[in-house]
Formats: C-alpha cells, sequence, structure tokens
C-alpha cells in the first residue's frame, strides 16, 4: 500500500476521502514513498547488503531530474488538469499490465 506501487491507491484516496489538494496529495505520497525507500535501503545495508556505487549514484541522478522536471510540470497544471495527467497514467500502466498478460 505505501511503496511505489501505492501511490495510484493513496493519491485518489487523499483526494476523495480527506479533501486534501491534489497538489499536495501527490507530495505527500511521494514523501511516504521516499521515506519507505530510504527505511529498505538501510534495511538492506544493515543486513549485511551491499550497494553499487554507480547504480546508487545513477537512481539519485534520476530522481533528482525527475523530481525537477515533475515539479516545475506540476505547477504549470491546475487541480483537474493534474487529477487528468495523473488517471491517464493510471489508466496506461493499466492497459500495459494488461496487454502483458495477454
Amino acid at each position: 500500500m505505501f511503496g511505489v506501487g501505492g501511490g495510484f491507491v493513496i493519491v485518489p484516496a487523499l483526494v476523495l476521502f480527506s479533501g486534501m489538494e491534489m497538489h499536495h496529495a501527490v507530495a505527500t505520497s511521494l514523501l511516504v514513498i521516499f521515506l519507505v525507500s530510504i527505511s529498505g535501503v538501510g534495511f538492506y545495508i544493515f543486513s549485511g547488503g551491499s550497494l553499487s556505487l554507480v547504480v546508487t549514484a545513477l537512481f539519485i541522478l534520476g530522481g533528482f531530474i525527475g523530481m525537477n522536471l515533475g515539479s516545475n510540470v506540476s505547477k504549470k497544471l491546475s487541480g483537474p488538469n493534474l487529477q487528468r495527467v495523473f488517471a491517464s497514467a493510471i489508466i496506461a500502466v493499466a492497459i500495459f499490465v494488461i496487454t502483458r498478460q495477454l
């Protein structure tokens, strides 16, 4: 529910049930994903796992690039338009998953 895929459930739930603004719901979901990810990586390292520094650096770089792009795009979109983009992304993922199963 609170991992990367959980955003597809959490964001609509925050908007519908708490009356939260779409921009705040997305930001809240991303914060939860960040915290869950950090705890997972921390536990993995604490358990003796090792991470490739190159792969880690690429994920961090991609995260910052995506964060900046997403922030700039969301500032230009109104709440209802952001909801449409979010719904379109959910539909696209659903279609992808369904076609992969066939």
